[in-house]
């Protein structure tokens, strides 16, 4: 039978290993990194003692002995690869029932090979029907049969059954074992583990050495307010242990039951605070877990073409294409391709290479050999369905003639082998089996998620960080543990839908109580790794309130010298760049006095509506956007963009009411029919070239809706126009144009263009009508405020007779026409319902502004002033504005405070 041991610390365990261990035994341990640290204090102690040479101690993973006793057996089946199963799972399921809710997709395959495994290890039934079984489960079963079948009929081996084959060669005397074994950290082993330990001790001696460390070894538990708080408080302290108390880097650890949440922030803390990991060939840190080949920017970029060919030909993967630096024969055009992305986006194209290139070439006019070479390379890669050789193919002519990967440092010389290793792993997985592109990249994608590469830094130097299961049995001096809430220890039970309910409680962390058990050998390990042992926890995550892990029953008190890094950081926080310019920079914080900052710039002669709007809204956002031009690049947005959808419903309204004015001219009276016809066939024919865009598509359906099934905006509005028509309303003019509006005491005339005027039979007032697409404004904005002044504009040049189809008007008014959906509050007339006398006060508040605006802008005094200013919530004119990181504005305090007194 096995011997226990348990030691109070790790260094205490890896002394015992030094003393008794011998070249002749093996000494299975967790993980690598306690042999590394075993192997480290072996080389000093032989060089104290003066040893020239020795044999290191033979330290293995059981899964790495497994292997290498699989080796020497020669079994006839070959060991079946990551791939090659998800690939066979999923075969298994396209042949087995079908199960309502699951597709035979690699998601499906992953979780069927997980859960595949953990019944392995746990010696529960793999095919075996059970009267109990849920639908789920007992197709799981099915399609495990099949699975295994497939394996068997092509001589593949599934890693979770090589223990078994291991114990029947160990019962045929067929397997050689060390004269002793020390195992390490297999307080909890699975129960395969146990069997093949419990046969082993049956025929060599076996050790089982264990750590259940003191809990005095607990010096400090300390609550912050957040993670964030948490790892810059704990990095500062990290700076501390090394500078005041000389410990050495790299016996400093930081580790974590939720390390895969703690690890990519707490690289960018260390980062910001320490710089990189090395500098000048000296380590600062080490992060034992790397990214995944497919979080690497090679991986993303490898594939980018095949991904354009297979995604259909969208404008971001052509201009990531030639943004990425590993392309060089792309490289001369990266200067470039921002003001084709521009181009793309203004213009609406989405996708489509022909499209793409005929708009880049009619602006820009590349070099034809550059886009010769990049249609070579998009040519290679085929579409449809072909054997993975002719994909591989493909891939390699594309990255030959856009001169793939480039120069590559040392850190990405690794990840392209690794990727070269997963491209053959891949083609031995599929064989000859056609795929499609899509495909292709699903397991590519599959595949590089599984491929973990080395984190920044060296075992042997800077602070160690790694999660809570790799500090079995390693041994330091000072050591941070973070996150330690309940809920990270003990986690929750383990997701295992396709189990039964009798299989989860016998699954290690299947339940509860077993993440109990699991956590607290743990955390007794943990108490062992080193004499001061450093606990923290944040108060909150994600507005959420935590409490602390009940592992640890002692106290949890604020941590001290504690306060926001950009207040009054710890001094090992005035290390870092932005800490110190933040402290160090003087002025920052000035604003210029009203007589100071003036720019001599002319205005324009003239302007237009919308132009004169900016201005009255804010004289910043006039100086960027009329006088300087700087225009905002456009977002990368789901759906159409707002501007472009209602210029043109603007169109097809205004080409609709020029036709069927034409027809009720000849018939005298209103056909619903026509008038219906009209309406789509302007929608179409303005729509035609961009149907193809399903936004568009959908756009369109909106507008005119399915017969009676869903009545669209635009039937709608013809409704409401009826009734107008009705009531004596004649439309008179669309898209009525004007020019050369001015008063006294403004420097520019102004121009514009009238969606619509109407007038009536019978009194011969008129109507201006301005379409909205969006929220009508209120009558407050127009008559009081004067922050909407477009109708003002309309009235004023009527008035001026500067519209010529207007002249003869008994009074003029205007108002909207809301266009922004078919409920009542939002399509319908609105005038506003004021009198002459309003409307004149109105204008002459407005000529005033318009003139003292004026005057500001002549005298160059363009600082931020917007109206209606940002108050409580409300952003006001700052809301859209696409300037706020160069005006500088900040609403005053005097401003917050007249707006909580409103």
């Amino acid at each position: 039978m096995p011997v226990t041991r348990i030691f109070s610390s790790c260094r205490d365990l890896q002394s015992f290993l030094l003393e008794e261990a011998a070249p002749a035994n093996l000494i299975i341990v967790p993980h690598q990194r306690l042999a590394y640290q075993l192997w480290h204090r072996q080389r000093l102690e032989n060089l104290e003692a003066g040893t020239q040479a020795w044999e290191p101690l033979p330290c293995l993973t059981l899964g790495a002995w497994w292997q290498e006793l699989c080796r020497h057996l020669w079994l006839p089946e070959a060991p079946a690869s990551s791939l090659t199963r998800l690939i066979r799972w999923r075969r298994a399921m396209e042949a087995g029932p079908a199960l309502e809710g699951v597709q035979p997709d690699l998601k499906w395959a992953k979780a069927l090979d997980e859960t595949y495994e953990i019944l392995c290890r746990h010696l529960l039934a793999l095919t075996d029907p059970q009267s109990d079984d849920p639908p789920l489960v007992a197709w799981r079963r099915q399609v495990t049969q099949i699975f295994e079948a497939l394996l068997e009929e092509e001589g593949l081996l599934p890693p979770a059954r090589l223990p078994r084959r291991l114990l029947e060669a160990l019962e045929q005397e067929a397997i050689r074992l060390p004269g002793k074994i020390l195992t390490v950290g297999l307080e909890k082993p699975a129960p395969i583990e146990e069997l093949w330990l419990k046969a082993v001790a049956a025929r060599s001696e076996v050790h089982r050495l264990q750590v259940r460390g003191n809990p005095q070894g607990v010096r400090e538990a300390y609550t912050l307010p957040g993670p964030e708080e948490e790892m810059e408080w704990v990095a500062a302290r990290l700076v501390a242990c090394h500078d005041r108390d000389k410990v050495p880097l790299h016996r400093l650890a930081v580790t974590s039951p939720a390390m895969d949440d703690y690890s990519p922030r707490f690289r960018r803390v260390l980062a910001e605070l320490l710089g990189p990991a090395e500098q000048e060939g000296r380590w600062a840190y080490n992060f034992s877990a790397g990214p995944s080949l497919g979080e690497t920017p090679l991986f993303a970029a490898a594939f980018l073409p095949l991904r354009f060919v297979s995604w259909g030909e969208r404008r971001e993967e052509l201009v990531s294409l030639f943004l990425s630096p590993y392309f060089r024969a792309l490289a001369e055009k990266q200067a470039d391709v921002a003001r084709w992305d521009r181009l793309f986006r203004e213009q609406g194209i989405s996708q489509g290479w022909e499209r793409l290139k005929a708009a880049a070439v009619s602006e820009f006019r590349p070099d034809s050999r550059l886009l010769e070479r990049l249609e070579q390379a998009l040519a290679a890669l085929a579409k449809g369905r072909q054997p993975l050789r002719d994909w591989l193919a493909g891939i390699k002519v594309s990255w030959e003639r856009l001169g793939f990967p480039g120069e590559l440092n040392e850190t990405e010389a690794l990840q392209y082998r690794r990727l070269l290793d997963l491209l053959d792993d891949l083609g031995q997985a599929l064989d000859q089996e056609a795929v499609s592109g899509p495909e292709l990249l699903e397991m590519l994608s599959h595949g590089a998620k599984e491929i973990l590469l080395p984190g920044e830094g060296v075992q042997e130097a800077g602070i160690q960080i790694m999660g809570l299961l790799e500090m079995r049995g390693l041994s330091f001096d000072r050591v941070f543990c973070l996150g330690m809430n309940s809920g990270c220890l003990p986690a929750s039970p383990r997701s295992l839908p396709l189990l039964n309910p009798k299989e989860r409680s016998l699954v290690l962390g299947g339940t509860y109580a077993s993440q109990h058990r699991f956590a607290a050998d743990l955390y007794a390990n943990l108490l062992g790794c080193a004499p001061h042992l450093t606990l923290t926890r944040p108060l909150e995550v994600h507005g959420e309130k935590q409490v602390g892990t009940p592992l640890y029953p002692g106290p949890w008190k604020e941590a001290p010298d504690w306060a926001p890094i950009l207040s009054q950081p710890q001094p090992a926080w005035l290390l870092a760049p932005a800490v110190r310019a933040a402290f160090t920079t003087g002025g920052g914080d000035k604003r210029p006095d009203r007589e100071t900052g003036c720019l001599c710039l002319p205005l324009p002669p003239e302007l237009h509506v919308t132009h004169l709007q900016t201005a009255l809204s804010c004289p910043s956002r006039f100086l960027f956007e009329v006088l300087l031009n700087l225009q905002d690049l456009p977002d990368i947005e789901a759906g159409l963009p707002p501007r472009e959808r209602g210029n043109f419903l603007h169109q097809v309204l205004a080409r609709f009411v020029q036709r069927f004015r034409r027809l009720l001219s000849e018939s005298g009276s209103w056909q619903d029919h026509e008038a219906l016809r009209i309406l789509r066939d302007s929608a179409h024919e303005l729509l035609g070239p961009r149907r193809d865009d399903p936004h568009w598509e959908a756009e369109l359906e909106r507008w005119l809706g399915q017969e009676e099934l869903r009545p669209g905006l635009l039937p709608a509005l013809l409704k409401l126009e009826k009734e107008r028509y009705q009531e004596g309303w004649r439309w008179l003019a669309v898209e009525l144009p004007f020019q050369g509006l001015t008063k006294a005491g403004w420097p520019f005339s102004l121009k514009g263009r009238i969606d619509r005027l109407d007038h009536h039979l019978e009194t011969g007032e008129g109507v201006i009508w301005d379409y909205k697409s969006g929220e009508i404004p209120a009558g407050t904005a127009i008559f009081e405020r004067l922050e909407e002044v477009q109708l003002l504009c309309y009235v004023a040049a009527v008035k001026q007779g500067l519209a010529e189809t207007a002249m003869g008007l008994a009074g003029v008014r205007a108002g909207f026409i809301g266009l922004k959906s078919t409920r009542e509050k939002h399509l319908r007339h609105q005038d506003f319902g004021k009198n002459a006398a309003h409307w004149e006060a109105a204008l002459s508040a407005w000529e005033d502004l318009v003139a003292e605006v004026a005057r500001r802008l002549q005298a160059g005094d363009f600082r931020p002033d917007p109206r209606p200013a940002p108050a409580k919530n409300r952003q006001g004119a700052c809301e859209y504005c696409c300037y706020p990181l160069i005006c500088g504005f900040r609403p005053e305090e005097t401003s917050a405070r007249a707006s909580e007194e409103e």
